[in-house]
């Protein structure tokens, strides 16, 4: 067995040994539990004695990213701690993923520290990072809403942590493919999951999952329904981010064709792109489609500039599309129901809750209301379009949050941090040039889609409920595999000279 076949083995051990301690932490069997302590000794043993360990916790992490399975430490509402009442917060939720970020972190920074004798590396772009997030925690530790804001904070620290990690434990040429091939199984599983459930109309969840009903089904009206796969996570909204992450990348790769690319690679990326694609598709996520077309006109905007891409390669691939789009309609007509159709009153409970954003805003617009606190916030203040509706539903919605997350920040952080991470989005799109930095053409078109999954990332954060989540925590690991990228291209071009 190969060097990297065996760090994805025990990558996948890692993730064994994950689910079992999940399994552990809600068993009441002493067995179990020991077995769990015997498999993390073991573990540590591996850390210790095997170089090779760091690129096996990248892969587990990856692995893990996407799988909603999570276990409440401070759960929302109301907890042991605090009194919270009626009022929403995140929380605090730990995930299989979280576990494996603390192994890398421990082990690449203890390795760092101990054995190389090297301080831990700072960009700019992670002091930008922790800026925001001393935000969060200024806001979380002042919120009303106490030990939640508190394990809110918390959960969004693991965020920004994957980031930091990912930029730095990333290092060489071997990771960023470990990185690229555990991607790909991931999306692979993923794809056949999400058959299954689209084929057996169930949502067929993980075991440990918290997955529900909730969005599986969409209403259009009359007798007409459709099904809504949500893959490894609880929400196919939450399924379409994951692709919104993933498909610019692959596409990216796909469209700098078979003569810049081995042939393998290139046949992977088309058949990535189409799997991704498919599985956007029966998501029905409004937002999920316009963020795609977003980010993939982006990679053929910056392809046609740059030359990679004839206008007249271009005219067959629009033309392509277009009569792609003609037979999808007529092969899958939920796409124009989902378009046309009624929506349960969805459209119009975010221009409510985009109302009571603005309230709040305007009542706190430079400190906001607390990290943790909108919910809170909605049952305090009167927004004008609350009058036009009734009592029971005002009550319903008041209990929700606002599905923008730039106002979201504005509401409980203030105007000036919400225009802190729009710059740091900004920052982050940047990572991508100049496009001399880039020496390998996989590389570079991995660092364009990526660029370009963050443009589509922040389109699709004005149409949905990002708060604390999984949502938060993919995203800010997808940043930190660019901010790797650039790092890596840094050091290549650093060794030229």
């Amino acid at each position: 067995m190969n060097r990297f076949a065996t760090e994805i083995f025990i990558a996948f051990g890692c993730v064994i040994g994950a689910v079992l301690l999940a399994v552990a932490l809600n068993s009441e069997s002493q067995m179990v539990a020991l077995s769990a302590i015997c498999l993390l000794v073991v573990a540590l043993y591996l850390a210790l004695f095997r170089i090779f360990m760091r690129r096996s916790l990248i892969a587990a992490l990856l692995i893990l990213a996407p799988i909603d399975v999570s276990k409440a430490l401070i759960a929302p509402l109301v907890t042991t701690f605090y009194a919270a009442g009626p009022y929403f917060s995140p929380g605090l939720y730990i995930s299989l993923a979280h576990l494996a970020l603390l192994a890398l972190l421990i082990f690449w920074l203890g390795r760092r520290i101990i054995v190389e004798r090297k301080l831990p590396p700072l960009t700019a772009l992670d002091c930008l990072a922790f800026t925001y997030l001393c935000f969060i925690w200024i806001r979380s530790i002042s919120s009303e809403q106490g030990i939640l804001a508190v394990g809110s904070a918390i959960s969004y620290s693991l965020a920004v942590l994957a980031f930091y990690v990912a930029s730095h434990s990333i290092e060489d040429i071997k990771d960023i493919r470990v990185v690229i091939f555990t991607s790909a199984l991931v999306l692979a599983a993923m794809f056949f999951h999400v058959a299954l459930q689209t084929v057996s109309q169930q949502p067929w969840p993980l075991p440990g999952s918290k997955a529900g009903a909730a969005g599986a089904i969409v209403d259009f009206g009359g007798n007409a329904s459709a099904f809504r796969p949500s893959g490894f996570f609880i929400h196919p909204n939450v399924l379409a981010h994951y692709i919104v992450i993933i498909l610019p990348p692959a596409f990216a790769l796909a469209m700098l064709g078979p003569l810049r690319l081995p042939e393998k690679i290139w046949w992977s990326a088309v058949i990535a792109s189409m799997a991704a694609g498919l599985m956007l598709l029966v998501t029905l996520s409004r937002g999920g489609w316009a963020s795609a077309i977003v980010g993939c006109g982006a990679v053929m905007f910056f392809y046609v500039r740059c030359g990679l891409i004839s206008r007249r390669k271009l005219g067959f691939i629009i033309a392509a599309v277009a009569i792609g789009t003609v037979i999808l309609l007529l092969v899958y007509p939920n796409i124009i129901l989902r378009l046309t159709a009624p929506d349960n009153r969805s459209l119009e409970s975010r221009v409510l809750l985009t109302d009571m954003a603005l309230t709040i805003i305007k009542n706190n617009p430079f400190l906001g209301v607390g990290f943790g606190g909108f919910n809170r916030a909605g049952f305090e203040y009167a927004a004008p379009l609350y009058a036009n509706i009734s009592p029971e539903y005002q009550l319903g919605v008041r209990q929700l949050v606002v599905h923008n997350h730039f106002l979201l920040i504005a509401s409980e952080l203030g105007v000036p941090a919400m225009l802190f991470f729009v710059y740091f989005l900004w920052r982050l799109i940047k990572q991508a040039f100049p496009i001399s930095q880039w020496k390998d053409p996989a590389i570079f078109a991995i660092a364009i889609g990526l660029m370009a999954a963050v443009l589509a990332q922040a389109l699709f954060f004005n149409s949905d409920n990002y708060y604390v989540d999984i949502r938060i925590f993919m995203f800010w690991l997808a940043a930190g595999f660019l901010q790797a990228l650039r790092l890596h291209a840094y050091r290549s071009i650093a060794s030229i000279d």
